[in-house]
């Protein structure tokens, strides 16, 4: 559900390659920086951009079964301003937003509790750095330094920003509400013709 809106431009299919793809470049080119194998990166590549282009996917479509009833463009519209905490005024959109977030407060609410997996690779990451730094080649040494930072942004940054996206949607929300709460036009039209 933290996909950047622009990842849910496209279908379930499209959606699965692009983030498939970027997935997989990036952990390959790690594991080719580590490993100095081709055929390493190679792997890496296509196992972990299929199994996150896959499991991506399913999880965007488990917590936002309501985004298949829109276009790209409308989802992009509907995430954006949920990650932002705007209003839109369609309310169509609205109920989109309202379903959005929901979702973004499942998927967060469902990852918690093993938020101390994140603490334990840490603790594996730095004996691998160290031992990388004493015993390892330049190369084993920079991977170890490239995965401690990841690390440092799961554990310094990413936190804050979650809070931040969920304070975000949350307002979304509540703004989306007051839009589907709004009387439509037919209805301002029968209460001022009324006598």
């Amino acid at each position: 559900m933290t996909v950047p809106a622009t990842g849910w431009r496209g279908g379930p299919v499209v959606r699965g390659l692009s983030i498939g793809l970027t997935t997989g470049l990036f952990f390959g080119a790690l594991a080719l920086l580590d490993s100095g194998l081709l055929v390493a990166g190679a792997i890496v590549f296509v196992v972990m951009g299929v199994a996150m282009g896959v499991t991506t996917v399913r999880r965007m479509n488990r917590y936002w079964p309501g985004s298949a009833d829109f276009t790209g463009a409308e989802r992009m519209t509907i995430v954006r301003a949920a990650r932002r905490g705007y209003r839109v005024d369609d309310p169509r959109l609205a109920a989109g937003v309202v379903d959005y977030s929901a979702g973004l407060r499942a998927a967060a609410e469902r990852l918690y509790p093993y938020r101390w997996v994140v603490w334990l690779v840490l603790v594996v990451a730095l004996g691998t750095a160290a031992w990388d730094a004493v015993a390892g080649s330049v190369r084993e040494t920079a991977a170890s330094c490239v995965y401690l930072g990841l690390l440092a942004i799961e554990l310094l940054w990413w936190p804050a920003r979650r809070r931040e996206l969920l304070l975000h949607s949350a307002l979304a929300a509540a703004l989306a509400q007051q839009v589907l709460e709004e009387p439509g036009d037919d209805e301002r039209t029968a209460s001022a013709q009324e006598p």
